[in-house]
């Protein structure tokens, strides 16, 4: 099946508008804060307060929220400290332990997550969201997978 330009944008704008307008997840430390997802494919936002930072996808929203606050495992959490800390370096996955406490704080006080399931198609939606938002301070990068033709 081929989809048009038009219905494309219509599923697309549909989507982007229940992931931005659905419940607000406050971020936590506790093992069992990613309870609050489910075990299935979706697109999650990452919120700095109310302002749209961060888009991704994943096979696993629950599997991958588990490792949200892992500098090692998640691009927005390197984005964040290098933004926090201009020129803040890596080594051996991890910030320095005062920038990984200071991210953790940051966290802890400003981040919230939404997410919306989908089955399929989740890089293209992701890729859209990405493209669209990129100007209005997205941590994202616009690179080679989330360039729209």
């Amino acid at each position: 099946m081929v989809y048009t330009e038009r219905e494309i944008e219509i599923f697309v704008n549909k989507f982007e508008n229940e992931l931005i307008q659905a419940e607000k997840i406050k971020f936590s430390l506790k093992r069992t804060w990613s309870s609050n997802f489910p075990n299935k494919p979706g697109i999650y936002a990452i919120f700095d307060e109310n302002k749209l930072v961060y888009i991704g996808e994943t096979a696993n929203l629950k599997e991958r929220m588990k490792e949200v606050k892992r500098t090692y495992n998640h691009s927005f959490r390197r984005k964040l400290g290098r933004f926090i800390i201009e020129g803040a370096k890596i080594t051996n996955g991890k910030f320095e332990e005062t920038l990984e406490l200071k991210l953790n704080d940051y966290y802890l006080e400003r981040i919230y997550f939404t997410y919306k399931e989908i089955n399929f198609g989740r890089l293209e939606v992701e890729s859209h969201l990405i493209h669209r938002h990129h100007t209005n301070g997205l941590l994202n990068s616009l690179g080679k997978r989330n360039k729209i033709n």
